[in-house]
């Protein structure tokens, strides 16, 4: 059976990838950081009962202090513009801390969202001879980690920008303008009603 810890090493291998840019072994390290953690799930119910009571940061839940920290402390900075449109995509990976640990839901969307910007960012690249179809698999992640974040938890703007920002940004490149304006809408509704000091992390 695979172990949590074992899952969360593959994940950060994912990152390792996105810092090298090579987004074919990112595609392929996350999709099996994924469905080894669906199979220790349907194999072991009490894998639900990870500790969740660690909070380095008054105000701020697991997921966007993940995403905070990886952020934070990755060195990697190639935005990549979209063929130079305007939009901009979130292209950090999210790494997860060994020690504490994460619970369930959280490692879930961590996973999720680093295989949909997997496929995202070698649609992006042109590293893949199906560049629609990597797109196509990028929306329905991103798609799949909103709707299944928003139905088991109240995040944070930190995660639900970069998850956003992304799938409007694959939106766009597949032709749905008035889903991809609903996005950045909503995008604009986020950064207005947001108190960013609530989300100050510092590098240490």
């Amino acid at each position: 059976m695979t172990s949590i810890s074992a899952i969360i090493e593959k994940n950060n291998q994912t990152i390792a990838f996105f810092n090298a840019n090579d987004y074919l072994n990112a595609i392929e390290s996350s999709t099996l950081a994924l469905t080894s953690l669906r199979e220790a799930s349907e194999n072991n119910g009490e894998e639900s009962n990870i500790d969740e009571s660690h909070a380095e940061f008054s105000g701020i839940n697991r997921l966007d202090e993940c995403v905070l920290l990886s952020a934070v402390s990755e060195h990697r900075r190639a935005i990549h513009d979209t063929n130079n449109s305007d939009y901009f995509i979130y292209d950090h990976g999210i790494s997860i801390p060994t020690s504490p640990t994460v619970d369930i839901q959280t490692l879930s969307a961590i996973l999720i969202f680093n295989t949909a910007l997997a496929y995202h960012l070698a649609a992006e690249s042109q590293d893949t001879p199906t560049h629609t179809e990597s797109l196509k698999k990028a929306q329905r992640l991103y798609r799949l980690v909103y709707y299944v974040d928003t139905s088991t938890r109240s995040t944070g703007m930190p995660f639900q920008f970069a998850v956003i920002n992304n799938l409007g940004v694959v939106e766009r490149k597949l032709g749905n303008a008035a889903v991809s304006n609903q996005c950045f809408d909503y995008l604009a509704y986020l950064l207005e009603n947001t108190n960013f000091e609530d989300y100050q992390v510092y590098d240490q």
